[in-house]
């Protein structure tokens, strides 16, 4: 038997006991009493009195152990509440060991307590992880309820949307993504509880194209109840698979050019145009002349794969620019004043020596000379100019030529490009000398851009450290 039913029996039985006690007194005094035929019943008194000792005893015994009772169960309600508010705090009370029954309950909200602080320490430490997760992730996420309204957005998607957390959360995703085909896919995973892909086009100040990869959220078992989407920009990857297709179909072009028009001319030889001698030295000369491109485009080429690939070693050597560009524009002296453009040369001989390939460097300096010759009408004029920019060198080829429109400026270095009109086939050149320009420049630490609109001339500016 535990303690507290001890303690009930103990407080039932001894009122009990000490009236049971009183009245055999009773009945065995009167016996006695009148047997020997004595005086007065002196004895009356004790039944009355084990009679009233019995009614007080029983009620402050009982109210004692109701008092008791109520107390822990008080005190036992006040701890379930903590722990259900979160408060894993509060320890076994010190009275609970005087009452068996208590003292297990309080065991077991204390052991549930442990077992809730534990597992919500380990919730928080999975709310932990996954938040870290969400947050440094490169794909956006976006959690969607069955109604189709965000519940969780991730900083990818809201640099991806151009949105904040606290303005999209319970919004209809139509608000934020404004993507009516994207509803539909929603509707359909909500549906099936099939993945879904698509791709989204955003217009912005560029395009933006989003892959959006679509999951049902929710129990396997049951039709979803919400979908995720991840969302993965894709801009960039598009962008280089057209320009490697682009990058192909010019090669082609530009091989195809100069290989039909000599082996157009070497049937024309040989079906008799070698009787004819001045014919025959015309079209001999094309075919040189065609050769003679064909043999840059295959040299040019080369040079860009091995410049990207590392594959082309930099000299590094001290470098003076008034000397390098002196000599090396020198020799573009004479095409400057057959087309009737001045060409001028500002570079101060106090300028910095530079670190890096003199013969690369010169390839750049050429490159962007002679584009700026060809694209300036005569008496026009090139400047080529360097300055002390901190911890650099800036050198400038500005022209008074045709100038680039707007549009084509961030596409200018790429490969093969060529600006409508502005910049046509018809000047020569293999439409590579841009894109090498740039990685030679790169390739030293340094950066190039350009500066131009239709009509204004082009000034092309690189940097390169100083040594």
């Amino acid at each position: 038997m535990n303690r507290l039913k001890r303690q009930a029996v103990l407080f039932f039985l001894a009122p009990l006991a000490l009236f049971v006690v009183a009245a055999g007194f009773y009945i065995g005094a009167g016996g006695l009493h009148r047997a020997l035929n004595a005086g007065p019943a002196w004895y009356d008194w004790t039944l009355w009195v084990a009679l009233a000792l019995t009614g007080i005893i029983s009620p402050v015994l009982g109210y004692r152990l109701t008092v008791r009772i109520a107390d822990a169960l008080a005190q036992s309600t006040e701890m379930v509440r903590r722990v259900a508010e979160g408060d894993f705090s509060r320890t076994l009370a010190a009275w609970a060991s005087e009452i068996s029954e208590m003292f297990d309950l309080e065991q077991g909200i204390n052991a549930t307590a442990l077992r809730l602080q534990e597992r919500l320490a380990e919730l928080a430490e999975e709310k932990g992880r996954l938040e870290a997760i969400l947050t440094h992730m490169a794909e956006g996420v976006l959690l969607l309820d069955a109604r189709k309204r965000i519940v969780l957005i991730n900083p990818a998607a809201e640099a991806m949307l151009g949105v904040r957390r606290s303005d999209v959360l319970g919004r209809d995703h139509l608000e934020v993504t404004h993507h009516f085909d994207l509803d539909q896919r929603l509707d359909r995973v909500l549906q099936s509880g099939e993945p879904e892909v698509l791709e989204i086009r955003r217009a912005r100040p560029e395009e933006q194209i989003v892959e959006a990869r679509l999951a049902p959220a929710g129990d396997a078992e049951e039709s979803p109840r919400g979908v995720l989407v991840v969302m993965r920009d894709v801009t960039q990857q598009r962008q280089l698979e057209r320009m490697r297709t682009e990058f192909v179909a010019n090669v082609t072009h530009e091989l195809r050019t100069p290989l039909t028009s000599i082996r157009g001319f070497a049937e024309t030889l040989l079906e008799g145009a070698l009787e004819d001698p001045e014919a025959a030295r015309h079209f001999v000369g094309i075919i040189q002349r065609e050769s003679d491109h064909l043999g840059h485009l295959v040299e040019d080429l080369l040079d860009l794969s091995r410049i990207e690939s590392g594959k082309l070693k930099m000299r590094k050597e001290l470098i003076r620019l008034d000397t390098l560009a002196a000599e090396t524009v020198g020799r573009l002296k004479s095409k400057a004043d057959s087309l009737g453009v001045a060409l001028a040369i500002q570079i101060p001989e106090s300028l910095p020596a530079i670190s890096g390939d003199p013969d690369r460097l010169a390839q750049v300096l050429l490159n962007l000379v002679d584009n700026a010759l060809k694209y300036t009408p005569a008496g026009g004029s090139v400047t080529v100019s360097a300055a002390d920019a901190g911890t650099a060198v800036s050198v400038s080829v500005a022209d008074t030529g045709v100038g680039i429109p707007k549009a084509d400026l961030p596409r200018i270095f790429e490969r093969f490009y060529r600006v409508d009109k502005a910049r046509t086939r018809s000047t020569g050149g293999t439409g590579l000398g841009l894109s090498i320009v740039k990685h030679i420049v790169e390739s030293h630490g340094g950066s190039i851009s350009v500066v131009s609109d239709v009509g204004q001339g082009a000034t092309f500016t690189f940097t390169l450290p100083k040594s």
